[in-house]
Order: structure tokens, then sequence, then C-alpha cells
């Protein structure tokens, strides 16, 4: 009896997860919309329309993307050029941003090329040439350029160096000058000693420096590389988290009524819980969302994937059934959000669950390339 029961509840399960399969297959298919390249900064087609009207009546567009690719500036760019957004908010600290998009105003290309060969390994995402060039055209727009992290584990000399051209204090100036010498010092070495910003000196020096006279723009950055150092050294995601959430909320009167882009990776931005399965938390993306709700606004969360995607063939086989060939594809994921709610549609897959409910729309790009590094004209 025992048996016959085990092998009935197998077949019920069994039929239970194909029906399933077959009703998240068709909501795929019925709300999936393709789209193509132009090759001029742009895209035609029913899934760009689709979108693009989606994004002119949405006060804050979150792009949840795969990072270090040619083909997601390429995107940003071609939704900037046909929408006008007063800010745009980017997964790179904001005394970094400041740094770089001063330099890109105020120096000559000559003068630019030579701030960017010496220090564009200091630039996180922006040093890779697609970013980079999204940026410029960003600061060309005079949008409004917010950086949301952690300084850069790589950004050190940059920040530092910046910060002895300013200050007036000439105790502070000299250990300015030792912590640039032994973070050029330590680059030279393998694996994580040649990060100067993890050594016990560049504790030790901000610790020190914290206890003199300061202007309030180097407390701020001092603290923040003190913060900084402590989310790398303790692998503290909570606390990035956490952090990122603080810079938004204190940047919020420049945004809360204004039309906002933001870029990070697509774990930060699910109006839900995140996406990385193995934490319980919610992201910027979720309390942009509330924020936005709030004040009577409307978000709009979009993920973009495409083919090198991890999970390409596991999470998102429903999705690679429609795509065909070259072509690009919007997929409208509320209607797969409002079946779940309505228990006609069970999603098992945890990670796919947390996209469907945390993103409006998945775009499925057919081919990912790897982006360089910036090219010194």
């Amino acid at each position: 009896m025992k048996k016959i029961i085990f092998l009935l509840l197998t077949l019920f399960i069994t039929n239970f997860n194909y029906v399933q399969n077959i009703v998240l297959d068709s909501l795929v298919q019925k709300n999936g919309f393709p789209f193509q390249n132009d090759k001029n900064i742009s895209f035609q087609g029913k899934g760009w329309n689709v979108l693009l009207d989606e994004i002119k009546q949405s006060n804050s567009v979150l792009l949840g993307e795969t990072h270090f690719t040619n083909e997601i500036p390429y995107f940003t760019n071609a939704i900037i050029n046909e929408v006008k957004f007063d800010n745009y908010f980017l997964e790179v600290d904001p005394y970094s941003v400041d740094i770089i998009e001063t330099k890109i105003k105020s120096l000559s290309p000559e003068q630019l090329n030579l701030f960017v060969k010496e220090y564009s390994t200091n630039f996180s995402f922006l040093e890779y040439e697609p970013e980079f060039a999204l940026f410029k055209n960003l600061v060309k727009r005079n949008t409004k350029i917010y950086g949301v992290e952690q300084i850069s584990i790589f950004a050190d000399q940059m920040i530092i160096s910046t910060l002895k051209e300013t200050s007036k204090n000439k105790k502070v100036i000299e250990i300015y000058e030792q912590m640039l010498h032994n973070s050029k010092q330590l680059s030279s070495k393998d694996g994580l000693e040649k990060f100067y910003l993890l050594s016990d000196d560049c504790l030790q020096k901000i610790d020190l420096l914290l206890k003199l006279k300061l202007s309030d723009n180097e407390r701020k950055q001092i603290e923040a590389l003190k913060l900084s150092r402590e989310i790398y050294a303790n692998r503290n995601h909570p606390l990035r988290i956490q952090l990122l959430k603080s810079i938004l909320l204190n940047q919020m009167p420049d945004w809360k009524n204004k039309k906002n882009l933001f870029k990070f990776g697509s774990v930060h931005l699910p109006k839900g819980e995140t996406i990385l399965t193995k934490y319980d938390i919610y992201d910027i993306g979720s309390l942009i969302s509330n924020i936005e709700e709030a004040n009577f606004r409307k978000s709009l969360h979009i993920m973009l994937v495409g083919k090198g995607d991890e999970d390409d063939d596991t999470s998102f086989k429903s999705f690679l059934n429609v795509v065909k060939d070259d072509q690009w594809y919007c997929f409208d994921l509320r209607p797969l959000k409002k079946s779940i709610s309505q228990n006609k549609l069970k999603v098992d897959d945890v990670y796919l669950s947390r996209v469907i409910k945390g993103y409006d729309y998945l775009i499925y790009i057919p081919k990912l390339t790897k982006s360089k590094d910036i090219s010194i004209e």
C-alpha cells in the first residue's frame, strides 16, 4: 500500500510540475516581444516600442544589468537618446564620480587623456570603454550624476591624491603622501596584498587622520574609506547594502520628484527581495520603489540578461524557448507575477521567482560581449 501511495504521489507531483511548466511557457510566449538593434545606437520593433512607452511613463527607471558588457551601455545610450532624464545613478562611489566628472568638464582632451592614463584603473566600472563613453555622454547632456557605492578597493590612489591637492593642513598632507607612497609600493604585489585599502598601515593612517583637523569634505571621504575597508575586509554584504541605502536617502531631496535612471547590477534593483538567494534582504530597488510609491509616482524595474549569463540554461529556460536568432526580446513579467499571486502559477526556482516578483520587464540579449578597458588616444 505504501508503495502505491508513493507512486501516486510521484505521478501527481510530476504531472503538476509538467502543467506548471506549460503555464509558465505559455505566459512567457504571450508576453514576449522582439526588437532589433538598428546599428545607430537605437532599436526598432514592438519590444522596443513597448519598453519606451513604459519608460516615458515612469519616474524612476531601474536597469538591473550584467556587468562588463558592450551591449548594456549601448542599450542605456539608446534609452537616453530617446528619453530625457534629470538624474543618473551608477554603481561607483560618489567621490570617484565627482572627481571623474570634474576632470571631464574641466580638462582639455590631452589633459584628460593623461588623467585617464594615470588613474583609469581606479575608475571601478568606468574603467571600461563603453561605460566611460556612456558617462561622458551623460556629462555632455548635463544630466546630474550620482555615485552610489562603497569606495572601490582599486580607487584609493585617485581619491587620496585629490584630497592631498585640496588639503590645507601640512600634517595631513604628509600623511596623504605616505599613504600614496605605500599604496604604490604594494601595487606590484600579488593577491590581496596588493590592495592598500586592506592593509594595516592604511587603517592606522585613517585613524590618525580622523584625530586631526580636517575639512568636512575630507572627513566624509576618510570615513568612507574606513567603512569601505570594513565591508571588504569582513565581506559584509548587508553592511554594503545599508551604505547604498544611506547614500540614496541622503541624496533623496535632489531626486524624489525628478526623472531618474539607475544602472546597477541586477542583484540590487528588484522591488522585492534580493535575487541573491543566500540572502534575505531588500536592496536599493525596494527602497526606490517604496519612495516613488509614497510620492504617488511610478518606478519601472528592468532586468537585462543574455547569452553568456550563468543562469541562461536553467532559470530562464522558458524564455530561451521563445528567443530566435539575433533578436533582442522584451518580456513583460507582470502577468507572470499576477498568475503567481492568484495561485495559477507556481515557480519552485527561488531565483526565478524573485526575478518575476521583483522586476517588471526582462530584456534578453542574443549575445553578450565583454567590454575592453579605456583606450588612450
